[in-house]
């Protein structure tokens, strides 16, 4: 009788007791290929299981099995208490698919302690589970999702890889919880971004080793100085300089991991050598940690340069950074580098200098609440020199443009059309077509838009990605000369780093340009600077073709100015030939 009784209670509660953690609930309760779940070949992952912090950041490389760790520690918070409710978040619709039917419900499936023998047949499906009288929402982060489900806490997988605006807004979900927990566990992908980001506010816990030979504590890494190679024949003090090429032609067989200090092999394996420790052990509110390829013994140094040479054979060297290392990429080719910026800002004066009437200048124009405004002229190369990066209130816009364009010669700027369209269409009219809106928008580098069943051009269209990528050209080879920005050189070089190019290997077109913090409206400002000269360009073209085609243009109703079928005032297209 007391046999069957203690038995249906550990069906019910398993082998637990209030004080025990999580990490050793997990391995009392579940089970791994029908053998006890034990975190023996990743010690690390203890102290992540264990943490029940309200606020966590796990910022990791792949294959070190923590999306495993931190399904078992979802499903056991639902076990262990009382009418919980938790969000499991993905991705996207792929991702949550494959991970529910190769990981979570295997383990639904095989642990009894999460499947009671008596009682009503608790709710499953791939988006809903139900453990007792608690609750588990498995989903696909979508806004549907983010607005439609009350929870106690939260739990962000691959956070870098999901919609940024969609993860803000899980948080409204916890409101009516005491519990109120967010753990989040993302490879990174760049600086200030998804989970690099939010590890920057913790106290950023790294796993130390100890060398048994001089006892120095060290975090190992993939760089020279923690690698033991025979005969390395290249002189490079980075390994992700090595081509492919090289990387087969090097002795890893006797590869691995060194202390910094005395050389002797460390050894990784030893979870008593090992000891998580926060570089900012003050910092409460906020905790994290960053497990980097040696956090385990099971990934080899010769792996690493394997995949090395895989990601370098595929152009992809960010792919490399972010999964196999576990580290942001901050390469040129991804964002434009801080010494180019300030290199293109040494060509100029911070003052707003004085530029002849006679010389034609371009404006450009990012838009919101608070609007930023740009104006450049060209050197005698023929590069871009800003001599203005000023603010302006949304509500002045259209007055601050009239005095700017007494003060300068302008012959063409741009705005961004959105979000505010009409205010744009407004600058469009009382500039006679010299200020025009574009968007962001399609595959070509400009395209006219016209107004329904007209000839009259409402707007142009533009993909970003390709005058994003002018701009870093132009940077990176220091051909920009960048100056009139007074008091705001840290907010010009903060805009300029904030977006940064999200290449797909393999697939050059889909690139894009994605922003990090969001404060990047001068980098945009400069965008439309520079589309404002393909504007003038492709206005002059029409015209000079329209004048060989036929002695009399077609106007487009714009106020006072005569404008040809484009929409280019005739003033404006007199200053662009020089015909002033």
């Amino acid at each position: 009788m007391f046999d069957e009784f203690y038995n249906t209670i550990r069906t019910r509660l398993g082998d637990s007791n209030a004080s025990q953690s999580m990490g050793d609930w997990i391995c009392a309760n579940t089970t791994r290929k029908k053998r006890p779940f034990s975190f023996e070949d990743y010690s690390f992952q203890k102290a992540i299981a264990d943490d029940m912090h309200r606020k966590l950041s796990v910022k990791k490389c792949s294959q070190i099995g923590l999306t495993e760790v931190q399904l078992r520690k979802y499903l056991a918070i639902l076990t262990r208490s009382t009418a919980l409710n938790g969000i499991f978040s993905l991705p996207n619709e792929k991702m949550f698919t494959k991970i529910y039917n190769g990981r979570l419900k295997p383990i639904l499936e095989e642990d009894s302690i999460f499947n009671p023998p008596t009682g009503t047949k608790p709710t499953r499906s791939k988006d809903q589970i139900q453990i007792r009288d608690s609750f588990g929402y498995i989903t696909a982060c979508t806004e549907g999702d983010a607005t439609s489900i009350s929870a106690d806490f939260l739990f962000h997988d691959e956070l870098d890889l999901s919609p940024q605006e969609i993860i803000a807004l899980y948080q409204s979900r916890l409101q009516g919880s005491d519990m109120q927990v967010t753990q989040s566990f993302s490879t990174p992908t760049f600086v200030n971004y998804g989970i690099d980001k939010e590890y920057q506010l913790t106290d950023q816990r790294e796993y130390f080793v100890k060398c048994e030979a001089c006892r120095h504590h060290q975090i190992p890494r993939f760089i020279p100085k923690f690698i033991h190679l025979e005969d390395f024949p290249f002189d490079v003090e980075d390994f992700t300089e090595l081509t492919a090429q090289q990387i087969a032609m090097m002795n890893l067989e006797n590869c691995y991991v060194k202390c910094e200090k005395c050389d002797k092999r460390l050894d990784l394996g030893n979870a008593s050598l090992r000891e998580w420790v926060a570089t900012y052990p003050t910092r409460q509110n906020f905790r994290g940690y960053q497990v980097r390829p040696f956090s385990t013994s099971r990934i080899k140094p010769a792996y690493i340069f394997g995949q090395l040479a895989q990601y370098q054979e595929r152009n992809f060297r960010r792919g490399f950074f972010n999964t196999v290392l576990g580290e942001e990429y901050t390469a040129a080719d991804a964002k434009l580098q801080l010494a180019d910026i300030e290199a293109c800002m040494a060509k100029a004066t911070p003052r707003v200098p004085d530029v002849s009437q006679d010389t034609p200048c371009y404006l450009g124009i990012d838009v919101g609440f608070t609007c930023h405004i740009t104006v450049s002229f060209d050197d005698h190369e023929g590069f871009p020199v800003f001599c203005l990066f000023e603010t302006c209130p949304a509500a002045f816009l259209v007055r601050r443009v009239a005095e700017i364009m007494k003060i300068f010669n302008i012959v063409q700027g741009a705005i961004d059309r959105f979000p505010y369209t009409q205010q744009a269409d407004e600058l469009r009219n009382e500039t006679h077509g010299t200020i025009i809106p574009i968007q962001y928008r399609g595959n070509a580098a400009l395209q006219p838009v016209f107004e329904p069943d007209t000839k009259v051009l409402s707007h142009y269209s533009a993909n970003n990605t390709l005058i994003l990528d002018r701009i870093q050209s132009l940077v990176s080879t220091r051909r920009m000369s960048i100056g009139g920005y007074l008091g705001q050189g840290d907010l010009l070089k903060a805009h300029m780093q904030d977006m940064v190019r999200n290449d797909k290997p393999g697939e050059d077109d889909h690139a894009e340009w994605m922003k990090t913090t969001g404060q990047d409206h001068y980098m945009h400002a400069i965008a439309f600077n520079l589309l404002a000269r393909r504007v003038s360009e492709h206005m002059f073209a029409t015209q000079m073709s329209t004048m060989a085609t036929s002695s009399s243009f077609i106007g487009a109703g714009f106020g006072t100015g005569q404008m040809d079928l484009f929409g280019a005032s005739t003033k404006s297209i007199n200053k662009m030939a020089g015909l002033r």
